[in-house]
């Protein structure tokens, strides 16, 4: 699949128009023609114009409104093209738009095993599941709640001299001063999706 997503450098959507095979907001049929199923008004008909596609600047609609926004396209050979030589290619050198490529695999929900807080030790905060990384622009996040209550990013937590991997998160003891075993929680935000709430060991 291909993501592609706005980089902030102007206001409003950006506007794609060469992947009709492939417009996320397929929905109004042609007239006419109900029953076929690839008969839809975004392919254009006599006095109305092709469906236009956007990439939203932001996920604000989502409650995500720091991500910016971006369209999930599957690579058929219209995309493909789009991003090799057509409009998407266009867009990514003018600096308008990232493109990247994820399996669908890369979005799953991630899964939050254990949470061990090393006190007297290392005093790190470990976390093992699965999933854990999100795919740009979406932005891996640690929640803490309880003693200590925290948000942290997975920049903030690599900064601070901590790891974030797709199994693993280690945060480093300066990140998270004032969390206790027993009375404090955490789950990963991964892709949009949370990890259940699991309560530090």
């Amino acid at each position: 699949m291909i993501r592609v997503y706005h980089n902030q450098t102007v206001q409003g959507a950006i506007l794609v128009d060469d992947i009709d095979d492939q417009l996320p907001n397929k929905t109004a049929h042609r007239l006419g023609s109900t029953a076929n199923p690839d008969a839809y008004k975004r392919d254009g008909y006599a006095n109305d114009p092709k469906q236009s596609c956007y990439v939203p600047r932001s996920r604000a609609s989502n409650g995500f409104p720091l991500v910016a926004g971006y369209i999930d396209l599957s690579e058929t050979q219209r995309v493909t093209l789009s991003a090799g030589k057509g409009k998407i290619s266009k867009l990514v050198a003018a600096g308008l738009v990232t493109s990247v490529s994820f399996s669908a695999s890369d979005l799953a929900t991630p899964t939050l095993a254990t949470a061990v807080l090393d006190v007297g030790v290392t005093d790190e905060l470990t976390l093992t599941g699965t999933n854990f990384l999100s795919v740009a622009p979406d932005v891996t996040t640690v929640v803490i709640t309880g003693t200590g209550a925290v948000t942290l990013t997975a920049a903030q937590i690599i900064t601070d001299g901590g790891s974030v991997s797709a199994t693993s998160i280690v945060i480093d003891p300066s990140s998270i001063p004032g969390v206790a075993v027993a009375t404090s929680s955490v789950k990963v935000v991964a892709n949009e999706q949370s990890t259940s709430t699991v309560v530090l060991t």
